[in-house]
């Protein structure tokens, strides 16, 4: 699943209890993971990375 911020693509992928959501910026991947009790649905964490400073 991808997510789209300010011009960088983000790949999600769901896990049983969290997200992981990555971007590769040249050589470099950055992963985060983004529990599920805070985003339970793919919307919420569209929205969680929207609103987010970390991303």
């Amino acid at each position: 699943m991808i997510i789209e911020k300010n011009g960088k693509i983000y790949t999600a992928k769901e896990n049983k209890s969290s997200w992981t959501v990555s971007a590769a910026v040249d050589r470099v991947t950055v992963s985060v993971k983004v529990p599920k009790d805070d985003c339970p649905t793919f919307d919420a964490l569209k929205a969680y990375v929207a609103a987010s400073n970390l991303f």
